[in-house]
């Protein structure tokens, strides 16, 4: 069995080992709280090297609201926390920009951008204009969904909750977040929907996927 990292073995000391639930598990935490576990939760997700190499080099892209998101972050420090190796399970990355041109060929060219400078990492990253979701996400899922006026907007229509989370590198190791819900959820390996918009079945299917991978995981269903 893999020792696990002593960042981890740190904060779980200060967790309560029981208590009322709707407290130890609330979104809204007090700032100083939210603050403590975003320092927590980075210092896990850079245990992943591509993670590193991403915000590292974000700022090639020449984006400035452009955001590392979701999987890829969460799913790190689930395997920290797990003793297993951090990339381990994780099918791709993904990043997220605003820019007010909704054009497909520019996307297009931004996707080409992106896999220039990062072709050496030997993943799959996918990056998508989060000014242009509106324009096909209804007819890919038969609903609607607004027009955004900034990347991280995005988080908040995501089906699970530990999903909206957004790191952004800022040079010189400095790091950035974004996370509405904020990073209890993740640190305490529980799933929680987010019915914002009407998706149990990929709700379902993620987290299906996530049991398998991460078993100790705690999955609540979509009614709750």
């Amino acid at each position: 069995m893999r020792r696990k990292g002593h960042i981890v073995n740190r904060y779980r000391r200060r967790l309560p080992s029981d208590g009322d639930d709707s407290l130890l598990f609330a979104d809204n935490l007090p700032r100083y709280d939210v603050a403590r576990n975003a320092d927590t939760l980075i210092k896990l997700v850079l245990m992943n090297p591509y993670n590193t190499e991403i915000l590292n080099r974000m700022h090639m892209l020449d984006e400035p609201d452009c955001w590392l998101v979701s999987g890829c972050l969460f799913q790190t420090v689930w395997n920290v926390m797990d003793g297993k190796p951090p990339s381990e399970g994780i099918l791709d990355y993904d990043l997220i920009y605003f820019d007010p041109d909704q054009s497909r060929e520019a996307e297009e060219a931004m996707a080409q951008k992106c896999a220039a400078v990062f072709s050496d990492l030997n993943i799959k990253i996918e990056i998508k204009n989060q000014a242009r979701v509106h324009l096909w996400y209804q007819p890919k899922y038969g609903l609607d969904y607004p027009e955004l006026t900034y990347a991280t907007q995005s988080l908040k229509y995501y089906p699970s909750k530990v999903q909206a989370i957004a790191l952004q590198g800022r040079g010189k190791g400095r790091v950035s977040y974004d996370a509405p819900f904020g990073f209890e959820n993740i640190l305490r390996q529980i799933v929680r929907p987010n019915p914002v918009l009407d998706l149990p079945d990929i709700y379902d299917a993620k987290t299906k996927r996530w049991k398998d991978v991460w078993p100790g995981l705690t999955v609540y269903p979509w009614d709750k």
